[in-house]
């Protein structure tokens, strides 16, 4: 009886899912505690969800476990912030990607860990964007402001042409100035058109928004990276202003050419991120936010080893007195 009763309880007790199983795997592996910030958005609750799991709570080292096509940059500014008040040390682990507001908490980790597929994206600013329904979506602040810098090469470009047509066409006849006059007229026509569809409102706030972004990026790697201003500023320059668009895949090798420090996950890591990483995708059809806390909790024979370790290096210390 007492058996057939204990059958029932397992039977109808809640079984653990795969993800689940799958992220204490990842605390086994790197024996540490993590923290799943999955966040389909970047937002203001993104901040309270994190501080509400980091209340109370310090650690020597972190690994965060970052799923994000980007946000409010101000939100993940603060997100950041609470990383560094609450870990010595931070490793920010991307199984699949984190992209704009998500790169910039990615700039927090003294290590990057990533698996071979994992990606970063530039550093641009989400702008909101009302659609119909009142519903606010993002446009990518970069996106509208290489759209800017195509018009202008495209100008350019055109004036350049119309120049050397001009010049071909009469043989040299004409003077400089009239050719130049001739071909300013003819560029102005056939790009006027494409200014026109740019609202100037629209470009100001492209560029306020990316400086942002800047601003905060430089700010993180002074305050928290140790990094110098020479280093820095260069450095986030680049990954606001230089690549074609939002969706630019900024990989493990662009990282560390960079000066970031990533490790490059393998062997059982790799596989376990793999998996976690297929997880999230299969997770990512809502922006809602899932963001958790795993402990880690060393076995005795564990305790025993970090015991042992310690023991040595004091031995060690006292020797070379």
């Amino acid at each position: 009886m007492i058996s057939n009763d204990m059958n029932e309880v397992a039977a109808s007790a809640p079984k653990e899912d795969k993800f689940a199983k799958q992220l204490k795997a990842f605390v086994a592996e790197r024996k540490k505690p993590a923290l799943l910030l999955r966040m389909g958005t970047v937002t203001p609750a993104s901040v309270i969800l994190t501080q509400n799991k980091l209340r109370g709570k310090n650690f020597d080292e972190l690994d965060v476990i970052l799923e994000t096509p980007g946000g409010h940059i101000e939100s993940a500014y603060k997100i950041v912030k609470l990383l560094r008040k609450h870990t010595k040390r931070v490793n920010i682990v991307v199984p699949t990607y984190a992209k704009s507001a998500g790169t910039l908490i990615s700039l927090a980790g003294e290590t990057l860990v990533m698996a071979t597929t994992s990606e970063l994206g530039p550093l641009d600013v989400q702008i909101p964007e009302q659609q119909e329904g009142d519903v606010d979506t993002f446009k990518s602040a970069l996106n509208g402001y290489k759209s800017l810098e195509q018009i202008q090469n495209h100008a350019v470009e055109n004036l350049d042409i119309a120049t050397k047509l001009i010049l071909h066409r009469t043989r040299n006849r004409m003077r400089l100035q009239d050719v130049i006059k001739l071909a300013i007229e003819f560029s102005g026509n056939t790009s006027g058109c494409l200014y026109n569809q740019i609202h100037p409102k629209s470009i100001t706030e492209y560029a306020r928004a990316l400086d942002i972004g800047e601003q905060y990026g430089v700010r993180i790697l002074l305050r928290y990276m140790g990094w110098s201003a020479e280093k820095a500023k260069p450095v986030i320059h680049r990954m606001v202003y230089d690549y074609p668009s939002h969706e630019f895949i900024i990989d493990t090798e662009e990282l560390a050419e960079l000066g970031f420090a990533v490790e490059n996950a393998k062997g059982d890591l790799e596989v376990i991120m793999e998996a976690l990483g297929l997880s999230l995708q299969i997770r990512n059809h809502t922006d809602e936010q899932e963001i958790k806390l795993l402990e880690f909790t060393p076995t005795p024979s564990a305790q025993g080893k970090v015991k042992a370790k310690k023991n040595n290096e004091n031995q060690a210390k006292k020797t070379k007195k």
